[in-house]
């Protein structure tokens, strides 16, 4: 059996990957996430309140992993995971996997170079950080929280000074309260993914993508991801960073996903998560390209690991390459029409549509990585003919050709 400790979002895919080889799964959810919990109708679900009860009632099962199923379930996982004697990370390197000061800490002990970072409580904190360092842009954003929440590129110290207000003692995506505020040097280049799968400490890198991220209204936004078949030497520099990065933070088991930019002074980390990718995995894009998607590269690492291990002597290579559209609205509203949808079926490459909004409701999370707005798949062998179908629905999103409201005439 196999214990998923709080499977929303990607979790969801994460468990269908492991029922669909026949594997029993029980579903363990935080209590903070019991709405969760109420709506899951699998056959063994669980809310955990106490570790130690949570561990005396597993020790009677006959659990093969605990295994994160979303952000949410980074640190219980670890915790039962080492308690219970089964696969995982490093336990004293728990906290840096999940709160990004301590993760860029963790990589300084180790030498592996990092973005200049700070946390800050105050405003006075801010503004002493602020003239040590002396110059702009900075990035503001929650200490804890994923998605792009609450992340503000500020250009000066006012615009800083007030990215701190707007997110400090505020409620962030992962249901805490903003105690304290991280204060980061704005990286500049070209950002990567690097997803990968761990069997003992060793890393089997999965996917790699080159992200467009647009500054819109002073936060990031992401547009697209395009995987990359082949590494260039700047490329495979990242992947070993990433590698090193991997071992700063104690990763040894299952699936990560981590951020990258590659500046002028080399690849430096935006942030690692122990987890699946997010926050859509259609496992049949990733299949159409790589003959695998990254949940069912977990699954075959704890279900078949002796198949797993031999892809280590296979070299990194992708016989085709899959586009990932984070499908914008120009502006907020309530859904008339989704008239863009005509057109992205009709392009070049065009695979498969997840999450569109509902016509007649509300968009929203218009900045944020979580997909609410719809996220669009290409697959295609010519890297150039996928990059002009981008173009024509980014576009599209940007003329307000996409999505049509209710007050639009």
């Amino acid at each position: 059996m196999f214990i998923l400790v709080d499977p929303v979002s990607t979790g969801v895919a994460l468990t269908e990957a492991f029922r669909e080889e026949g594997a029993e799964c029980l579903h363990l959810y935080n209590a903070s996430l019991r709405h969760a919990y109420d709506a899951d109708t699998s056959s063994r679900t669980m809310v955990h309140e106490d570790l130690a009860k949570s561990v005396e009632l597993l020790r009677d099962l006959p659990v093969t992993a605990v295994i994160a199923a979303s952000e949410y379930g980074v640190l219980l996982a670890d915790e039962l995971a080492v308690a219970l004697g089964l696969p995982h990370h490093r336990p004293e390197l728990a906290a840096a996997r999940r709160d990004k000061k301590l993760m860029v800490r963790a990589l300084e002990r180790s030498g592996v170079p990092a973005a200049r970072t700070a946390s800050v409580r105050t405003e006075d904190e801010l503004g002493r950080v602020l003239t040590d360092w002396g110059s702009y842009p900075v990035m503001v954003k929650p200490r804890n929280s994923a998605g792009s929440d609450g992340c503000v590129i500020s250009p000066d110290r006012d615009t800083a000074i007030q990215a701190f207000r707007d997110i400090v003692g505020r409620r962030n995506l992962m249901e805490e309260v903003n105690e304290e505020v991280l204060v980061q040097q704005f990286l500049t280049g070209t950002q990567y993914i690097v997803n990968t799968v761990s069997l003992e400490g060793r890393h089997l890198v999965s996917d790699v993508y080159v992200e467009r991220i647009d500054h819109v209204d002073g936060a990031p936004v992401l547009r697209h991801i395009l995987s990359r078949p082949l590494l260039d030497p700047a490329e495979a520099e990242v992947v070993d960073y990433v590698l090193e990065c991997l071992d700063a933070l104690g990763i040894r088991e299952g699936a990560a996903h981590t951020e990258v930019m590659l500046t002028p002074a080399g690849p430096r980390l935006v942030e690692v998560n122990s987890r699946v990718m997010g926050p859509s995995l259609a496992p049949d894009p990733y299949h159409a390209a790589f003959g695998y998607s990254h949940q069912h590269l977990v699954v075959e690492r704890f279900l078949r690991p002796e198949d797993f291990a031999r892809r280590f002597e296979l070299p990194y290579a992708g016989a085709r390459i899959v586009a990932k559209i984070f499908l914008r609205p120009h502006r907020p509203g309530t859904v008339r029409s989704i008239d863009g949808a005509r057109v992205l079926r009709r392009l070049p490459g065009f695979h498969s549509i997840d999450r569109l909004p509902v016509v007649g409701e509300a968009v929203k999370d218009r900045y944020l990585t979580t997909g609410s707005c719809g996220i669009a798949y290409l697959v295609h062998e010519d890297e150039q003919l996928l990059r002009h179908s981008l173009g024509v629905i980014h576009a599209l999103e940007d003329t307000g050709g996409f999505y049509q409201f209710d007050d639009e005439h």
